[in-house]
């Protein structure tokens, strides 16, 4: 072996950066440059690794730099590393095995401020072997301390953790900022009214922007809504303690939401775009196809839209003056929300189906979790945890039709009453949703002919209260 390298490489690591520093990295890549100086070690300028904001203890993690470095030495293109410590190199005795067995007689040496080491020295990997070995110990100790620090939080009602402010907090996480309170109860409201998420992020960014200035996606309302906090709760380990700050929406109200978020993914796949037509894809044509909208054509109506079935061959197509329908249906439904008969079945009792839903859903998680962990063991039947997930299956699915016919009841029950020049207020796509929630509507071909309007040629069927009402049409 050389005594002396002839293409040593840097590795610089840093666990802990959420803001994407590379200060310390650079500080750490200068002082192995000092001890490379020191030892007379030439740097090969493209073997400098870099790990910014990258764990060494969590095995199996993905480290880039590491990744390459291992890489070079596999090539033969490095035969030196320079750290500025060893810890910064290995906190697993796994790691350390995976660089001795790639470098295993090619003559590494590997050097920082404490010192120089041969990888090839048998009574130098022994030491490395004790070195690793006391990182692991310390990473752990660490570890349970970290986690002990945080249930601690949790049972107190405290957020934990530190990173990004969270809106509708101040900067410690804990003290609520009540204009965005108040931004994110009517987010809530106007999702669980039948606004679209598109609708929904389309408001909030002519009121407010996200914590770091930029414009709304869905994403970011989704993650907003689903985390406990919002509901006062603080989530560890499987469990939720009462926060110390008052909730921003009930957690009844928060459950909901999960339902809504769930049922939406689950239909379609995609958070949905701002409605621009009250009726389509609601109303459908006799063979069952959803209406769409279209420009009327002529010379004499340039500015005229109608309703239309797109479906090519439909035996039933048809085609409808898209204001005089939407002013009959919602005639219609204002006539139904303004019933006394109707108003009184609507405020009966119905009991919320969503917590006990969601109390479900975590149980089948935990069985499927079982399920895994059994599947290799041989002493124990497998069997009786997969009729455990088929029973929860079939319980959850009776209670999503509740649960639907549920949320139906409490949409109705927002805009009981209404009056119409509060009911023009509402975004269309809200009206859109409580139409949806009232009548199936079906447009028939017409054989009047001339102007005007012929209601003979619309059905539509009231939907009961307890039905869920009809599945969403393309």
């Amino acid at each position: 072996m050389s005594s002396m390298p002839q293409n040593a490489g840097i590795y610089c690591r840093l666990s802990y950066a959420p803001d994407g520093s590379l200060e310390k990295v650079e500080r750490q890549e200068a002082d192995a440059r000092r001890v490379a100086d020191r030892l007379a070690w030439p740097i090969s300028e493209r073997h400098v690794f870099h790990d910014n904001n990258r764990s060494a203890w969590q095995r199996g993690r993905k480290r880039p730099g590491w990744d390459a470095m291992l890489a070079a030495i596999d090539a033969g293109e490095m035969d030196a590393i320079i750290v500025y410590h060893g810890d910064r190199l290995i906190r697993q005795p796994y790691d350390l095995e995976t660089l001795l067995n790639i470098s295993d007689s090619k003559g590494v040496r590997l050097a920082s401020v404490s010192g120089v080491r041969n990888l090839d020295s048998p009574d130098d990997r022994f030491i490395l072997r004790i070195e690793a070995a006391q990182a692991c110990r310390a990473s752990d100790d660490t570890s349970r301390r970290v986690r002990r620090g945080w249930e601690a939080r949790a049972r107190a009602g405290r957020p934990i953790g530190g990173g990004k402010r969270a809106f509708g907090f101040e900067p410690d996480n804990e003290t609520r900022r009540e204009s965005e309170c108040a931004i994110l109860a009517e987010a809530a409201e106007r999702l669980l009214a039948g606004q679209t998420e598109g609708g929904v992020l389309r408001w909030m960014d002519t009121v407010c922007t996200t914590t770091q200035g930029n414009q709304w996606v869905g994403k970011a309302l989704k993650n907003l809504m689903m985390a406990p906090r919002v509901a006062g709760l603080i989530h560890y380990q499987g469990v939720y303690y009462k926060a110390t700050w008052d909730p921003i929406i009930s957690p009844e109200t928060w459950e909901d939401l999960k339902l809504l978020f769930q049922q939406r993914s689950e239909e379609f796949g995609y958070a949905g775009r701002e409605r621009k037509h009250l009726l389509s894809g609601v109303a459908r044509c006799p063979s069952g196809h959803g209406l769409r909208s279209k420009p009327a054509g002529g010379r004499n109506r340039p500015t005229t839209r109608i309703y239309w079935c797109a479906v090519r061959k439909c035996p039933t197509s048809v085609g409808r003056d898209m204001e005089l329908l939407d002013a009959y249906v919602e005639g219609r439904v204002l006539a139904l929300l303004n019933d006394e008969k109707f108003l009184a079945e609507l405020h009966a009792a119905d009991p919320s189906v969503a917590k006990e839903l969601a109390q479900l859903e975590r149980r089948k998680a935990d069985a499927a979790r079982q399920l895994e962990e059994l599947v290799d063991n041989p002493d124990v039947d497998a069997g009786i945890v997969a009729r455990s997930l088929a029973g929860f299956e079939r319980k959850i699915r009776k209670l999503r039709d509740q649960a639907e016919a549920s949320d139906r009841r409490r949409l109705l029950r927002r805009f009981a009453g209404i009056e119409r020049e509060a009911w023009e207020d509402l975004s269309v796509d809200v009206r859109s949703s409580v139409v949806a929630a009232t009548y199936r509507i079906t447009v028939k071909p017409t054989t009047r002919r001339g102007p005007g309007f012929d209601p003979s040629a619309v059905d539509m069927v009231r939907l009961p209260l307890d039905d869920p009402g009809p599945a969403p049409v393309s």
